[in-house]
């Protein structure tokens, strides 16, 4: 009899056992946030900008104490016949091109994919902590190998140009077969990161600097910010730290253009308008 009772009270506490159990299941606790992005995705701000695309995204990534990283990427207008194939985090200022330091491996559904990379080593995740490190991300595309849309996880980039220069821009215009490009991205902490290019100059000529100036199409302004010194400075990646004044002109409306100039032209050589 006492056995019989004994069965008895084993089955009946049983399912109170088995939802006791479950319960416990639903309060398990995901890891807590570390570090947290919120990212503007835009093909401006690949190196170079990626040109006739117009696709922008977010993406948002989420480091967890676990040593995890969960991703939500969405891409937004992409071009038909393309399709997204790849996204990494990447080493690299705004305007460097660097390696890839995260392989994200996302199985894309159109412009959509989330997932969690688990088991980060602890030197990675140690350079996701830091604010002060230069990493990005990149969404690549079949048609973009090199990178569709890409936006910097630690300062915003507020203002993304690639400047074609002419001397048929120059005022007056001014007869040469050099013709150029000026590459800039500035982000929020105030750097303005530049890389200006001058191909086909002229044998008997020498680059000399490059500014961005204040002034219209067809009008001539001063000096707002020096981008290049003497010509060691062409074709190099720059780093501008920006005042209050100067940073509020190129990220505003300001009539702005560039201007690379040479032994033979010191007034400018090339240029092209920013706006």
């Amino acid at each position: 009899m006492k056995k019989l009772l004994f069965k008895s009270a084993i089955a009946l506490s049983l399912p109170f056992l088995l939802i006791a159990c479950s319960e416990d299941d639903d309060d398990v606790q995901e890891p807590d946030t570390v570090k947290e992005w919120t990212l503007n995705l835009s093909t401006k701000n690949e190196n170079p900008a990626v040109p006739s695309r117009t696709e922008t995204g977010t993406v948002t990534l989420q480091l967890l104490a676990d040593n995890s990283l969960k991703y939500n990427i969405s891409v937004n207008g992409l071009a038909g016949g393309d399709a997204l194939q790849a996204a990494h985090l990447h080493a690299g200022d705004a305007i460097t091109n660097g390696p890839v330091i995260l392989s994200l491996d996302p199985t894309f559904t159109g412009g959509n994919a989330t997932g969690t990379i688990t088991g980060l080593r602890q030197s990675l995740v140690d350079s996701l902590k830091s604010d002060a490190n230069h990493i990005y991300f990149n969404a690549h595309s079949q048609q973009v190998a090199s990178g569709l849309v890409r936006a910097q996880l630690n300062s915003k980039v507020e203002f993304a140009m690639d400047v074609a220069l002419s001397g048929t821009n120059e005022v007056p215009a001014v007869v040469t077969t050099a013709t150029g490009t000026a590459i800039l991205r500035m982000t929020a902490d105030k750097k303005l990161y530049s890389n200006v290019t001058v191909s086909n100059l002229e044998s008997i000529d020498a680059l000399s600097m490059a500014h961005i100036h204040k002034g219209a199409e067809g009008a001539n302004g001063d000096v707002l910010v020096g981008l290049a010194a003497s010509a060691a400075d062409f074709g190099v990646v720059k780093t501008i730290s920006l005042d209050d004044a100067a940073f509020a002109a190129i990220k505003g409306t300001d009539a702005l253009y560039v201007n690379a100039h040479s032994t033979l032209h010191a007034g400018g050589v090339v240029r092209g308008q920013i706006r």
